[in-house]
């Protein structure tokens, strides 16, 4: 398991920690601001919110009525919000058992974020990116399994399924850069806010 380090508050980009990059490293050319990148990713989530709507949709025509209390539903909203702490974690724990990952929150972009400048593989970076999606897939695969008359238990989990699968729309977007501009046996690594690649 990697060493995780909860961070606090971090102000801004240059307090992400640093590391020693190879000379042979490439700096792959992605956005570095937080928050222009997430405005930049956001057509990202546009495929998670069809999914979480198709499965509703299906539920309620099934059903011939809501499946959903509103009042639960905002609900699960709130508790998806506060899981992001838990994204964050799964990020962490995906990361090989060497490294060191730092987890803390930034205000200014109005996001949680788990950070390592350890070297990991391609495809492991791939899917330490797209791990924390399991928190929206669960309750959805719930929601869409549970009694039609169990409306609070609908409402819950339909409210973190949207609030799990839509969270992760920076990461796909990543995952997206990624695939496009690194080849499938490099080593990635970030220093700071920039991430490089190297075999």
């Amino acid at each position: 398991m990697p060493k995780i380090i909860w961070k606090g508050i971090i102000k801004s980009e240059t307090d992400f920690p640093t590391s020693i990059i190879p000379q042979n490293a490439i700096k792959i050319d992605m956005e570095q601001d937080i928050k222009r990148m997430q405005i930049k990713a956001l057509p990202f989530m546009i495929p998670s919110i069809i999914v979480c709507f198709i499965c509703m949709f299906t539920k309620t025509i099934l059903a011939e009525e809501k499946v959903v209390n509103i009042i639960f539903l905002f609900i699960g909203v709130i508790v998806g919000f506060i899981l992001i702490i838990v994204h964050e974690l799964l990020h962490a724990l995906a990361f090989p058992k060497s490294a060191i990952v730092y987890i803390g929150i930034m205000p200014k972009s109005f996001s949680a974020v788990a950070l390592s400048s350890s070297p990991v593989k391609r495809n492991r970076y791939i899917f330490l990116s797209i791990l924390p999606i399991i928190l929206g897939i669960f309750p959805l695969v719930i929601f869409c399994i549970s009694d039609n008359n169990l409306k609070q238990l609908n409402g819950i989990m339909f409210g973190m399924a949207i609030m799990g699968m839509i969270s992760v729309y920076p990461d796909i977007y990543n995952i997206y850069n990624i695939l496009k501009k690194v080849p499938k046996d490099a080593i990635l690594q970030n220093d700071k806010n920039e991430t490089y690649y190297f075999k």
